[in-house]
């Protein structure tokens, strides 16, 4: 799994043996959310498939549960995500990338081939934040 995929940037399970400052208190386990996509929108028909142009609105409307917003999700977001040398390993020969899907920033990853260490993949933003809103 490359060190920048989503999966491992917003879940590090064993990536971490103690928590990145400046919050040491708080651990892992105390980051994590209850996520769910729902998507909308109509199916890709095949004239739009064939153009390489959608001509309706689609997307994903995703919704987190967590016991604090600040631990949680948005912590995820700037700590993790948005962090190029998240997750730090001190014998990485370069940095991770940021998060190929939720990264704000120029997506590109690392580490995608064992044998070539130094190639690196930029990644299209493909997903583009909308807007945003917290509901209590």
């Amino acid at each position: 799994c490359p060190f920048a995929a989503h999966v491992r940037k917003t879940n590090p399970r064993n990536d971490l043996e103690a928590p990145p400052p400046p919050t040491p208190s708080i651990p892992v386990e105390g980051r994590r959310i209850m996520r769910r996509g729902v998507q909308f929108g109509p199916e890709v028909t095949k004239e739009e498939a064939a153009a390489g142009k959608t001509q309706h609105g689609r997307g994903l409307l995703f919704a987190a549960y967590q016991s604090s917003l600040t631990n949680g999700f948005q912590f995820l977001q700037q700590s993790w995500a948005n962090n190029q040398n998240f997750p730090p390993f001190e014998t990485q020969p370069e940095q991770p990338g940021l998060d190929p899907l939720i990264g704000q920033g120029t997506r590109a990853m690392s580490g995608l081939d064992p044998l070539n260490e130094q190639k690196v993949l930029a990644m299209p933003a493909f997903i583009i934040p909308r807007g945003g809103e917290y509901f209590f």
